[in-house]
Protein backbone atom coordinates (compact mmCIF):
# COMPACT_ATOMS: atom_id res chain seq x y z
CA UNK A 1 0.00 0.00 0.00
CA UNK A 2 0.84 3.56 -0.21
CA UNK A 3 2.89 4.94 2.44
CA UNK A 4 0.52 7.00 4.99
CA UNK A 5 1.81 10.69 6.03
CA UNK A 6 0.49 11.40 9.34
CA UNK A 7 -0.60 15.17 9.68
CA UNK A 8 2.83 16.97 10.54
CA UNK A 9 0.93 19.58 13.01
CA UNK A 10 2.10 21.55 15.01
CA UNK A 11 5.04 21.66 12.54
CA UNK A 12 4.40 22.36 8.89
CA UNK A 13 6.66 21.21 5.94
CA UNK A 14 6.39 22.30 1.97
CA UNK A 15 4.56 20.41 -0.04
CA UNK A 16 6.83 18.03 -1.09
CA UNK A 17 7.82 16.81 2.17
CA UNK A 18 5.59 14.36 3.83
CA UNK A 19 6.05 13.55 7.40
CA UNK A 20 6.56 9.47 8.18
CA UNK A 21 7.26 9.20 11.92
CA UNK A 22 7.72 11.66 15.02
CA UNK A 23 9.43 11.05 18.25
CA UNK A 24 8.66 12.89 21.33
CA UNK A 25 10.52 10.64 24.52
CA UNK A 26 12.32 14.34 25.55
CA UNK A 27 15.15 14.16 27.87
CA UNK A 28 14.11 10.43 28.87
CA UNK A 29 16.18 9.47 25.56
CA UNK A 30 19.45 10.66 26.99
CA UNK A 31 19.92 7.68 29.24
CA UNK A 32 22.39 7.94 31.13
CA UNK A 33 24.44 10.06 29.41
CA UNK A 34 25.91 13.22 30.99
CA UNK A 35 29.33 14.19 29.35
CA UNK A 36 31.08 14.04 25.90
CA UNK A 37 33.27 10.52 27.18
CA UNK A 38 29.56 9.23 27.83
CA UNK A 39 28.34 9.92 24.29
CA UNK A 40 31.39 8.66 22.54
CA UNK A 41 30.76 5.57 24.95
CA UNK A 42 26.94 5.13 23.76
CA UNK A 43 28.00 6.08 19.68
CA UNK A 44 30.73 2.98 19.98
CA UNK A 45 28.23 0.35 21.90
CA UNK A 46 24.57 0.83 22.54
CA UNK A 47 23.73 2.89 19.47
CA UNK A 48 24.06 -0.17 17.47
CA UNK A 49 20.76 -1.14 19.01
CA UNK A 50 18.81 1.38 17.78
CA UNK A 51 16.56 -0.59 15.42
CA UNK A 52 16.00 2.77 12.82
CA UNK A 53 16.57 6.28 12.06
CA UNK A 54 14.32 7.92 13.95
CA UNK A 55 15.03 6.44 17.26
CA UNK A 56 18.52 7.01 16.97
CA UNK A 57 18.33 10.82 15.86
CA UNK A 58 16.10 11.77 19.24
CA UNK A 59 18.46 9.42 21.18
CA UNK A 60 21.63 11.29 19.75
CA UNK A 61 20.14 15.06 19.80
CA UNK A 62 18.97 14.68 23.46
CA UNK A 63 22.46 12.92 24.71
CA UNK A 64 24.38 15.50 22.56
CA UNK A 65 22.08 18.41 24.86
CA UNK A 66 23.12 15.68 28.27
CA UNK A 67 26.37 15.91 27.36
CA UNK A 68 26.47 19.74 27.88
CA UNK A 69 26.28 20.17 23.96
CA UNK A 70 24.06 23.65 23.52
CA UNK A 71 22.00 22.33 20.62
CA UNK A 72 18.21 23.26 20.59
CA UNK A 73 17.70 21.71 16.89
CA UNK A 74 19.70 18.90 14.71
CA UNK A 75 18.72 17.43 11.47
CA UNK A 76 19.73 14.85 9.44
CA UNK A 77 19.27 14.21 5.78
CA UNK A 78 20.31 11.79 3.75
CA UNK A 79 19.48 10.46 -0.22
CA UNK A 80 18.28 6.93 -1.36
CA UNK A 81 17.65 5.22 -4.26
CA UNK A 82 13.92 5.65 -5.28
CA UNK A 83 12.11 6.85 -8.25
CA UNK A 84 9.98 8.97 -6.63
CA UNK A 85 12.28 9.94 -4.01
CA UNK A 86 14.86 11.99 -3.41
CA UNK A 87 15.83 11.17 0.36
CA UNK A 88 14.83 10.94 4.23
CA UNK A 89 15.24 13.41 6.89
CA UNK A 90 15.02 13.40 10.70
CA UNK A 91 14.09 16.73 12.33
CA UNK A 92 14.74 17.25 15.77
CA UNK A 93 14.22 20.21 18.23
CA UNK A 94 14.64 20.85 21.71
CA UNK A 95 11.91 23.86 21.31
CA UNK A 96 9.16 21.41 21.06
CA UNK A 97 10.26 18.15 21.72
CA UNK A 98 9.79 16.43 18.92
CA UNK A 99 11.70 14.47 16.38
CA UNK A 100 10.64 13.72 13.23
CA UNK A 101 10.82 11.83 9.89
CA UNK A 102 10.41 13.13 6.47
CA UNK A 103 10.71 11.79 3.29
CA UNK A 104 10.97 14.28 0.25
CA UNK A 105 9.81 13.62 -2.85
CA UNK A 106 12.19 13.95 -6.23
CA UNK A 107 10.23 16.96 -7.44
CA UNK A 108 11.86 18.63 -4.27
CA UNK A 109 15.27 19.39 -5.85
CA UNK A 110 14.07 21.30 -8.04
CA UNK A 111 12.50 23.87 -5.90
CA UNK A 112 13.13 27.29 -5.05
CA UNK A 113 13.23 26.26 -1.48
CA UNK A 114 15.84 23.96 -2.19
CA UNK A 115 17.91 25.60 -4.93
CA UNK A 116 18.09 28.63 -1.90
CA UNK A 117 18.41 26.19 0.61
CA UNK A 118 22.39 25.81 2.50
CA UNK A 119 22.01 22.09 2.55
CA UNK A 120 22.41 22.43 -1.21
CA UNK A 121 26.17 23.53 -1.53
CA UNK A 122 26.45 20.82 1.38
CA UNK A 123 24.38 17.67 -0.59
CA UNK A 124 25.85 18.58 -3.98
CA UNK A 125 29.53 19.57 -3.12
CA UNK A 126 30.39 18.34 0.28
CA UNK A 127 30.60 22.54 1.42
CA UNK A 128 31.14 22.78 4.61
CA UNK A 129 28.73 26.13 5.83
CA UNK A 130 28.83 28.03 9.84
CA UNK A 131 25.89 30.48 9.59
CA UNK A 132 25.21 33.34 11.55
CA UNK A 133 21.09 33.61 10.68
CA UNK A 134 20.76 37.24 12.50
CA UNK A 135 23.36 38.91 9.64
CA UNK A 136 21.14 40.14 7.14
CA UNK A 137 23.30 38.87 4.31
CA UNK A 138 22.75 35.63 5.20
CA UNK A 139 18.93 36.37 5.22
CA UNK A 140 18.80 37.51 1.87
CA UNK A 141 20.72 34.33 0.52
CA UNK A 142 18.77 31.94 2.33
CA UNK A 143 15.50 32.01 3.34
CA UNK A 144 15.64 29.54 6.07
CA UNK A 145 17.97 31.85 8.15
CA UNK A 146 15.02 33.99 8.60
CA UNK A 147 12.62 31.60 10.05
CA UNK A 148 15.96 29.92 12.38
CA UNK A 149 16.44 33.58 13.93
CA UNK A 150 12.53 33.87 14.81
CA UNK A 151 12.99 30.81 16.96
CA UNK A 152 15.73 32.22 18.69
CA UNK A 153 18.22 30.39 17.32
CA UNK A 154 21.49 32.62 16.35
CA UNK A 155 24.19 29.77 14.86
CA UNK A 156 23.52 27.44 12.65
CA UNK A 157 25.88 24.95 10.87
CA UNK A 158 25.73 22.83 7.82
CA UNK A 159 27.91 20.04 8.30
CA UNK A 160 28.47 16.97 5.15
CA UNK A 161 29.41 13.58 6.65
CA UNK A 162 31.60 11.09 4.30
CA UNK A 163 30.50 10.31 1.14
CA UNK A 164 28.74 6.85 1.10
CA UNK A 165 30.37 4.03 -1.26
CA UNK A 166 28.42 4.23 -4.58
CA UNK A 167 26.62 7.57 -3.42
CA UNK A 168 27.10 10.91 -6.00
CA UNK A 169 25.68 13.11 -2.94
CA UNK A 170 26.78 13.61 0.66
CA UNK A 171 24.41 13.04 3.79
CA UNK A 172 24.21 16.15 5.52
CA UNK A 173 23.54 17.22 9.76
CA UNK A 174 22.78 20.40 10.59
CA UNK A 175 23.37 21.97 14.14
CA UNK A 176 21.96 24.92 15.59
CA UNK A 177 22.60 26.86 18.52
CA UNK A 178 20.90 30.24 20.54
CA UNK A 179 24.17 31.05 21.97
CA UNK A 180 25.33 34.59 21.24
CA UNK A 181 29.13 33.35 20.05
CA UNK A 182 27.61 30.22 19.05
CA UNK A 183 30.21 26.84 19.52
CA UNK A 184 33.26 27.46 21.15
CA UNK A 185 36.37 25.96 19.66
CA UNK A 186 36.14 23.09 22.42
CA UNK A 187 32.80 22.51 21.50
CA UNK A 188 33.45 22.62 17.98
CA UNK A 189 36.14 19.85 17.97
CA UNK A 190 33.73 17.71 20.06
CA UNK A 191 31.09 17.70 17.86
CA UNK A 192 33.72 16.95 14.78
CA UNK A 193 34.67 13.84 16.56
CA UNK A 194 31.17 12.63 17.33
CA UNK A 195 29.56 13.46 14.27
CA UNK A 196 32.42 10.99 12.47
CA UNK A 197 30.60 8.04 14.91
CA UNK A 198 27.49 9.57 13.74
CA UNK A 199 28.25 8.99 10.13
CA UNK A 200 28.96 5.37 10.97
CA UNK A 201 25.77 4.51 11.66
CA UNK A 202 23.71 6.84 9.39
CA UNK A 203 25.73 4.76 6.57
CA UNK A 204 24.54 1.21 8.25
CA UNK A 205 20.75 2.58 8.87
CA UNK A 206 20.84 4.13 5.02
CA UNK A 207 22.10 1.15 3.09
CA UNK A 208 19.47 -0.72 4.81
CA UNK A 209 16.92 1.61 3.94
CA UNK A 210 18.12 1.89 0.03
CA UNK A 211 17.86 -1.92 0.51
CA UNK A 212 14.35 -2.09 1.22
CA UNK A 213 13.14 0.81 -1.55
CA UNK A 214 15.07 -0.97 -4.09
CA UNK A 215 13.61 -4.51 -2.81
CA UNK A 216 10.32 -2.77 -2.71
CA UNK A 217 10.22 -0.97 -6.29
CA UNK A 218 11.16 -4.37 -8.23
CA UNK A 219 9.64 -6.70 -5.82
CA UNK A 220 6.64 -5.67 -4.29
CA UNK A 221 6.48 -5.00 -0.25
CA UNK A 222 5.57 -8.04 0.11
CA UNK A 223 8.45 -10.08 -1.70
CA UNK A 224 10.76 -7.34 -0.67
CA UNK A 225 10.39 -7.61 3.01
CA UNK A 226 10.56 -11.81 2.58
CA UNK A 227 14.39 -11.18 0.65
CA UNK A 228 15.53 -8.49 3.09
CA UNK A 229 14.54 -11.16 5.84
CA UNK A 230 16.54 -14.08 4.22
CA UNK A 231 14.51 -15.76 1.69
CA UNK A 232 17.28 -16.06 -0.97
CA UNK A 233 17.55 -19.78 -1.07
CA UNK A 234 15.93 -21.29 -4.21
CA UNK A 235 12.54 -22.83 -2.60
CA UNK A 236 12.50 -20.35 -0.07
CA UNK A 237 8.88 -19.41 0.36
CA UNK A 238 5.03 -20.36 1.97
CA UNK A 239 1.50 -21.42 0.45
CA UNK A 240 -0.35 -18.84 1.02
CA UNK A 241 -4.70 -18.36 -0.03
CA UNK A 242 -5.23 -15.55 -2.08
CA UNK A 243 -7.20 -13.24 -4.63
CA UNK A 244 -4.99 -13.31 -7.97
CA UNK A 245 -5.73 -10.71 -10.01
CA UNK A 246 -4.85 -10.58 -13.47
CA UNK A 247 -5.05 -7.49 -15.72
CA UNK A 248 -4.32 -7.55 -19.50
CA UNK A 249 -3.67 -4.59 -21.94
CA UNK A 250 -5.48 -4.50 -25.22
CA UNK A 251 -4.22 -4.17 -28.69
CA UNK A 252 -0.33 -4.94 -27.69
CA UNK A 253 1.04 -6.20 -30.53
CA UNK A 254 -0.89 -3.79 -33.11
CA UNK A 255 1.23 -1.26 -30.68
CA UNK A 256 4.78 -2.54 -30.93
CA UNK A 257 3.97 -3.37 -34.96
CA UNK A 258 2.87 0.89 -35.38
CA UNK A 259 5.09 2.54 -32.53
CA UNK A 260 9.19 2.49 -31.46
CA UNK A 261 10.59 0.98 -28.79
CA UNK A 262 10.40 4.59 -26.57
CA UNK A 263 6.94 5.24 -27.76
CA UNK A 264 5.15 1.52 -26.92
CA UNK A 265 7.10 2.18 -23.26
CA UNK A 266 5.26 5.78 -23.03
CA UNK A 267 1.71 4.36 -23.77
CA UNK A 268 3.03 1.12 -21.39
CA UNK A 269 3.84 3.54 -18.61
CA UNK A 270 0.80 5.33 -18.76
CA UNK A 271 -1.38 1.93 -18.47
CA UNK A 272 0.76 0.72 -15.66
CA UNK A 273 0.43 3.62 -13.43
CA UNK A 274 -3.54 3.59 -13.64
CA UNK A 275 -3.22 -0.05 -13.00
CA UNK A 276 -0.83 -0.41 -10.38
CA UNK A 277 -2.16 2.73 -8.54
CA UNK A 278 -5.61 0.85 -7.97
CA UNK A 279 -4.00 -2.23 -6.94
CA UNK A 280 -2.11 -0.21 -3.89
CA UNK A 281 -4.38 1.82 -3.07
CA UNK A 282 -6.81 -1.24 -1.90
CA UNK A 283 -3.91 -3.40 -0.73
CA UNK A 284 -2.77 -5.46 -3.52
CA UNK A 285 0.84 -6.50 -3.89
CA UNK A 286 1.84 -6.26 -7.78
CA UNK A 287 4.03 -8.93 -8.46
CA UNK A 288 4.83 -8.68 -11.76
CA UNK A 289 4.95 -7.28 -15.01
CA UNK A 290 4.07 -9.47 -17.70
CA UNK A 291 4.71 -7.93 -20.94
CA UNK A 292 1.44 -5.77 -21.06
CA UNK A 293 -0.02 -7.36 -17.96
CA UNK A 294 0.20 -6.88 -14.83
CA UNK A 295 0.34 -9.81 -11.96
CA UNK A 296 -1.39 -9.18 -8.73
CA UNK A 297 -2.64 -10.57 -5.28
CA UNK A 298 -4.73 -10.08 -2.78
CA UNK A 299 -3.84 -12.37 0.28
CA UNK A 300 -6.52 -13.37 2.60
CA UNK A 301 -3.72 -13.23 5.86
CA UNK A 302 -3.49 -9.72 4.78
CA UNK A 303 -7.27 -8.84 5.07
CA UNK A 304 -9.64 -9.72 8.14
CA UNK A 305 -11.28 -12.05 6.14
CA UNK A 306 -11.59 -13.43 2.76
CA UNK A 307 -14.46 -11.82 1.76
CA UNK A 308 -12.52 -8.49 2.90
CA UNK A 309 -9.80 -9.31 0.04
CA UNK A 310 -12.11 -9.88 -2.82
CA UNK A 311 -14.27 -6.94 -1.61
CA UNK A 312 -10.44 -5.15 -1.94
CA UNK A 313 -9.56 -6.66 -5.35
CA UNK A 314 -13.40 -5.85 -7.00
CA UNK A 315 -12.61 -2.47 -5.53
CA UNK A 316 -8.84 -2.45 -7.32
CA UNK A 317 -10.48 -3.35 -10.54
CA UNK A 318 -13.48 -0.44 -10.56
CA UNK A 319 -10.78 1.91 -9.51
CA UNK A 320 -8.58 1.07 -12.43
CA UNK A 321 -10.88 0.98 -15.27
CA UNK A 322 -12.55 4.19 -13.67
CA UNK A 323 -8.66 5.36 -14.05
CA UNK A 324 -7.75 4.57 -17.30
CA UNK A 325 -11.33 5.61 -18.23
CA UNK A 326 -9.92 9.35 -16.76
CA UNK A 327 -6.63 8.75 -18.72
CA UNK A 328 -8.23 7.65 -21.93
CA UNK A 329 -10.08 11.58 -21.76
CA UNK A 330 -6.70 13.12 -20.89
CA UNK A 331 -3.55 11.43 -21.75
CA UNK A 332 -0.34 12.89 -20.89
CA UNK A 333 0.85 14.71 -23.88
CA UNK A 334 3.86 12.26 -25.11
CA UNK A 335 1.14 9.58 -25.51
CA UNK A 336 -1.69 12.19 -27.07
CA UNK A 337 0.92 13.31 -29.56
CA UNK A 338 1.66 9.82 -31.04
CA UNK A 339 0.10 9.08 -34.52
CA UNK A 340 -2.46 7.01 -34.39
CA UNK A 341 -2.77 6.43 -30.83
CA UNK A 342 -6.17 5.05 -29.61
CA UNK A 343 -7.28 4.74 -26.01
CA UNK A 344 -6.62 2.04 -23.61
CA UNK A 345 -8.37 -0.69 -23.11
CA UNK A 346 -7.69 -3.86 -20.49
CA UNK A 347 -9.83 -6.74 -19.08
CA UNK A 348 -9.04 -8.15 -15.59
CA UNK A 349 -9.77 -11.16 -13.84
CA UNK A 350 -10.21 -12.66 -10.39
CA UNK A 351 -9.71 -16.10 -8.66
CA UNK A 352 -8.74 -17.70 -5.55
CA UNK A 353 -6.84 -20.32 -4.85
CA UNK A 354 -3.52 -21.80 -3.20
CA UNK A 355 -0.41 -20.16 -4.76
CA UNK A 356 2.97 -20.49 -3.70
CA UNK A 357 4.67 -16.96 -3.03
CA UNK A 358 8.46 -17.60 -3.38
CA UNK A 359 12.03 -18.24 -4.72
CA UNK A 360 12.05 -20.32 -8.03
CA UNK A 361 14.82 -20.00 -11.01
CA UNK A 362 18.35 -21.61 -11.06
CA UNK A 363 21.15 -21.76 -8.83
CA UNK A 364 22.29 -18.14 -9.31
CA UNK A 365 19.75 -16.15 -10.75
CA UNK A 366 16.26 -16.51 -8.81
CA UNK A 367 12.99 -14.81 -9.38
CA UNK A 368 10.34 -14.06 -6.10
CA UNK A 369 6.68 -14.72 -7.72
CA UNK A 370 3.46 -16.98 -7.15
CA UNK A 371 2.97 -20.52 -9.17
CA UNK A 372 0.23 -22.44 -8.69
CA UNK A 373 -2.77 -23.59 -11.11
CA UNK A 374 -4.55 -21.06 -9.79
CA UNK A 375 -2.54 -18.28 -11.32
CA UNK A 376 -2.90 -20.22 -14.43
CA UNK A 377 -6.62 -20.58 -14.03
CA UNK A 378 -7.08 -16.71 -13.11
CA UNK A 379 -4.53 -15.71 -16.43
CA UNK A 380 -7.07 -18.23 -18.84
CA UNK A 381 -10.06 -16.04 -17.41
CA UNK A 382 -8.68 -12.71 -18.38
CA UNK A 383 -8.28 -14.01 -22.05
CA UNK A 384 -12.01 -15.06 -21.93
CA UNK A 385 -12.98 -11.55 -20.98
CA UNK A 386 -12.49 -10.78 -24.91
CA UNK A 387 -15.25 -13.45 -25.66
CA UNK A 388 -17.31 -12.21 -23.48
CA UNK A 389 -16.98 -8.68 -24.34
CA UNK A 390 -17.23 -7.91 -20.54
CA UNK A 391 -14.06 -5.71 -18.99
CA UNK A 392 -13.93 -7.88 -15.59
CA UNK A 393 -14.56 -11.61 -15.23
CA UNK A 394 -14.25 -13.77 -11.81
CA UNK A 395 -14.88 -17.58 -10.81
CA UNK A 396 -17.18 -18.28 -9.31
CA UNK A 397 -14.84 -18.55 -5.68
CA UNK A 398 -14.66 -14.53 -5.81
CA UNK A 399 -18.24 -13.85 -6.78
CA UNK A 400 -19.62 -15.99 -3.56
CA UNK A 401 -17.97 -13.66 -1.32
CA UNK A 402 -19.09 -10.58 -2.96
CA UNK A 403 -22.20 -8.73 -2.46
CA UNK A 404 -22.53 -7.21 -5.64
CA UNK A 405 -24.90 -7.86 -8.65
CA UNK A 406 -23.23 -10.21 -11.05
CA UNK A 407 -24.16 -11.55 -14.10
CA UNK A 408 -23.81 -15.35 -14.52
CA UNK A 409 -22.32 -15.71 -17.77
CA UNK A 410 -22.23 -19.61 -17.80
CA UNK A 411 -19.65 -22.14 -17.61
CA UNK A 412 -16.65 -21.98 -20.12
CA UNK A 413 -14.20 -24.48 -20.97
CA UNK A 414 -10.20 -22.60 -20.26
CA UNK A 415 -7.07 -24.07 -22.04
CA UNK A 416 -4.98 -26.07 -19.63
CA UNK A 417 -8.13 -26.21 -17.40
CA UNK A 418 -9.51 -29.87 -17.20
CA UNK A 419 -13.52 -28.84 -15.72
CA UNK A 420 -15.33 -26.09 -17.26
CA UNK A 421 -15.30 -23.10 -15.10
CA UNK A 422 -18.45 -21.08 -14.16
CA UNK A 423 -17.43 -17.23 -14.77
CA UNK A 424 -19.39 -14.22 -13.08
CA UNK A 425 -19.16 -10.43 -14.22
CA UNK A 426 -20.01 -7.14 -12.23
CA UNK A 427 -22.97 -5.68 -13.78
CA UNK A 428 -22.13 -2.65 -13.05
CA UNK A 429 -19.11 -3.01 -16.16
CA UNK A 430 -21.96 -4.23 -18.48
CA UNK A 431 -21.70 -1.22 -20.41
CA UNK A 432 -18.75 1.02 -20.28
CA UNK A 433 -16.94 3.65 -21.80
CA UNK A 434 -14.09 1.11 -21.50
CA UNK A 435 -15.09 -2.12 -23.29
CA UNK A 436 -13.00 -4.26 -24.58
Amino acid sequence: MPPIYLDPAPRSYPDSVHLLGRGSRGEASAGTTSSISDLEDWLLGDAINETDMLSLTESLAWRMVAAGLPLVRATIHVGTLHPQLTGFGWVWSKLDGLCDEIVIQAMSAQSEAYMRSPLRPAIEDGQSLFLDVRDPETQALYPIAVELAEQGIKHYAVLPMPKRIGANRFDVVTIATAEQDGFTKQQQGQLDRVLKYVALHVHRHTARRIAENVLNVYLGPSAGKQVLEGSISRGDGNAIEAVIWVADMRGFTELTEKYSGPQVNRVLNGFFEQVVSAVTDNGGDVLKFLGDGVLAVFPFQCAATAADAAKAAMAAADEALRNLDAYNANPCEDVRNLNGWTPIRCGIAMHIGEVFFGNVGGQDRLDFTVIGSAVNEAARLEALTKRVMRPVVMSQQVGDLLEIPLDDIGHHELKGIVQPVRVFAPKHWKSTAIQI
